[in-house]
């Protein structure tokens, strides 16, 4: 299964970039981006929200990043959304973390700065944007808030491919949870269901939690703006014929945009993939 797993980001660094070296000598950097958007909520009212996200770069990236981004800068981000998993060394349960990891990065800082935008400007905000195309992994579950407001949840998997630096093939699957509210959220509830292709259109966003036992836990969903079924039949054309999956090459990198090769070959098969290993994560 091929899937589709695209994040793009405009935003503006929280803190300067923490650059550091794997134990395996490469160069790895995270980057903390805030995204502000406006949107519209069940009863018509426009709201703004501040949106955190952590982006890891890799090697050119990295190198990059520590040399020309500071506190404060603005950057666009493309790449794919990462779940990594570790296990706790102290209470021996396991942590997840979800991370954007970047394939292309865009300065955006101008040489010489521009004046501030009028208060409400439509052309000021941010880009926080995500995309997926896989299988829903769980029949979409509707519920109604306190409010009366419709929402539905659900997960979708998608698959990234890759060579190895050996020349073997390697997958993984991600996990994505999904959020839908009112209409759209009625519409998922009634054609989705578990094993379905579909297209997922929204916006990143991690809300955290407190655990009984006082621990702060994280989760990072897709609020969805747009759904599509996928393998529907067009009645005006006929039946599509029967085909299987066909693995595309990667796209090249955006004309002006700074790429960097994927570092998951640095990954041994083993039964969680990760291009972070365990032991280089900072916490």
């Amino acid at each position: 299964m091929y899937a589709l797993n695209r994040a793009q980001l405009i935003g503006h660094l929280t803190e300067d970039p923490q650059i550091r070296q794997t134990p395996s000598g490469q160069t790895v950097g995270d980057l903390n981006i805030v995204t502000k958007a406006s949107f519209a909520t069940g009863d018509g009212q426009m709201q703004q929200t501040s949106s955190y996200h952590n982006v890891v770069v890799w090697r050119g990236l990295a190198d990059i990043s520590q040399r020309f981004l500071k506190k404060g800068s603005q950057v666009f981000i493309s790449g794919r959304i990462q779940t990594d998993e570790w296990e706790d060394q102290n209470s021996g349960q396991k942590r997840y973390k979800t991370r954007i990891t970047a394939d292309e990065m865009i300065l955006l800082d101008p040489k010489v700065p521009n004046e501030p935008l009028s208060e409400g400007s439509m052309v000021g905000g941010a880009l926080n944007q995500a995309e997926v195309i896989g299988n829903v992994t769980r029949d979409p579950e509707l519920r109604q808030t306190p409010n009366g407001n419709s929402v539905v949840s659900f997960g979708i998997a998608t698959n990234f491919a890759w060579k190895d630096r050996a020349g073997e093939n390697q997958e993984k699957t991600e996990f994505h949870n999904i959020v839908a509210w009112d209409e759209l959220a009625k519409a998922i509830q009634a054609n989705f269901k578990k094993g379905r292709k579909v297209y997922i259109r929204g916006r990143l966003q991690t809300r955290s939690w407190e655990t009984p036992d006082g621990n702060k836990r994280y989760t990072t969903e897709i609020i969805a703006e747009s759904a599509l079924a996928l393998g529907v039949p067009n009645t005006e054309i006929g039946l599509p014929s029967v085909s299987t999956d066909v693995k595309l090459s990667r796209p090249q990198p955006k004309k002006g945009a700074v790429a960097v090769e994927n570092p998951s070959g640095e990954v041994p098969a083993v039964n969680y993939e990760s291009e972070v290993k365990p032991e280089d994560l900072p916490f």
